[in-house]
């Protein structure tokens, strides 16, 4: 017979206790700052990636377009940034002589057509205003004005005897320039992120900005095809690492420029 004056015994739920949660929050917080650095660091690795493999196919690019040029770089009016990508923001009707050889359209229309032009850490440059330069010019590298650029450049800094001397010299063999011209392919620069075209370039130019969160370093391109991500020395024409100067009867004259403003 079912004894109704009997309580049922209540099944008690075993749950964590107030000082357990706080426990697990802290160790989940700890793991989260331990963790986010590392997925910051490798998120960076892969863009480098990604621009570096855009370099490369860019660079391969420019060596069938010498091949079908007789060996003459590509030289008109900004020719450093309208050389190929989509048609940007800026210059929409700008010819871009290097889409063939990338597979791309003569003028893309959409940012989507030319994704081997865009570097995923690309945040703009000097005088791109709020823009991405992919954005704003149609592609996130620069070349080496002494390569791929106008026939004539303009003042390169602060004008030094050195520095005016060495412009002219390099003004006097720039006109209708060839790669058979040029030395030292595996040490001179072709082509890097955006912001590496004004950051060689000496005061008063101002500093290239940061894409990488390594200051002052640069994904860049060698004229004989090999890629790097190399810190760049305000000003400096001719290191131990690299040069953008195309000729070497020049080196000298070059460093001697580069000391005439700056003691290192």
């Amino acid at each position: 017979m079912i004894d109704y004056s009997r309580k049922p015994e209540r099944t008690r739920t075993k749950g964590f206790t107030l000082i357990e949660l706080l426990v697990v929050i802290t160790i989940l917080a700890l793991l989260i700052a331990v963790l986010l650095p590392v997925l910051s660091l490798a998120r960076q690795a892969a863009q480098r990636t990604v621009c570096q493999a855009n370099l490369r196919q860019i660079t391969y690019a420019w060596h069938l377009y010498l091949e079908d040029n007789e060996g003459t770089f590509y030289q008109t009016l900004r020719a450093d940034t309208l050389y190929g990508g989509w048609k940007g923001i800026k210059y929409p009707t700008a010819k871009r002589p290097l889409n063939p050889y990338l597979s791309l359209p003569d003028y893309p229309e959409t940012e989507s057509q030319a994704k081997v032009a865009k570097c995923p850490s690309d945040q703009g440059d000097v005088g791109t205003r709020s823009f991405s330069s992919f954005t704003y010019y149609g592609t996130s590298y620069r070349t080496n004005i002494l390569l791929i650029g106008q026939t004539q450049i303009g003042p390169l800094g602060e004008a030094t005897e050195a520095i005016v001397k060495l412009r002219n010299r390099i003004n006097e063999k720039l006109p209708h320039l060839r790669f058979a011209s040029v030395n030292s392919p595996n040490r001179l620069l072709l082509i890097g992120d955006s912001p590496w075209g004004i950051q060689w370039l000496p005061p008063p130019y101002p500093e290239g900005m940061n894409w990488h969160k390594r200051s002052l370093h640069y994904n860049v391109a060698f004229l004989d095809g090999h890629i790097d991500f190399l810190g760049i020395k305000k000003g400096i024409f001719v290191s131990s690492e690299y040069t953008v100067i195309p000729f070497k009867q020049l080196y000298g004259l070059a460093r001697e420029a580069q000391e005439s403003y700056s003691p290192d």
